[in-house]
């Protein structure tokens, strides 16, 4: 039987933070170290700082972008199989689905909602997360 979907409205994703789809509720937490590896991370948002470039991604399973006459749902999630480990932000435009397949066997779609203004203080994007917990075998590494 298929795990029931928890959604989760308007999450901020600052730069350097990262987001565990075991998470109840899911919180971002800053990324620990400085590199751009995310060791375990379901869901990151980086941000270069010298460069700018921006792009999000996860370092414990598989991204998909959904097209535009898909609709994020735990049956197309688990269908596609057109991976990417990462994605550039601008990659992305506001309502844009990614199916989030992570290697603890949880699977979600995230909404992209936008980034933080030029003259915001902070950089972050906002997503909303539906996620089907052990929605699959957890793979061993």
């Amino acid at each position: 039987m298929d795990p029931e979907p928890v959604s989760y409205q308007g999450i901020d994703v600052t730069a350097s933070y990262e987001l565990m789809l075991a998470d109840n509720p899911p919180r971002p937490k800053e990324n620990e170290g400085s590199n751009v590896i995310y060791g375990d991370a379901d869901f990151y948002y980086y941000r270069d700082s010298l460069f700018g470039d921006e792009q999000v991604g996860s370092a414990n399973g598989k991204l998909v972008v959904l097209k535009n006459s898909q609709k994020g749902s735990l049956e197309v999630c688990r269908q596609e199989t057109r991976f990417t480990e990462k994605l550039k932000l601008n990659q992305l435009t506001t309502g844009s689905q990614i199916c989030v397949l992570s290697k603890a066997g949880h699977i979600a779609v995230v909404t992209y909602r936008g980034k933080s203004g030029a003259d915001d203080p902070s950089r972050y994007i906002t997503v909303d997360l539906t996620v089907w917990r052990n929605a699959e075998e957890a793979q061993m590494d």
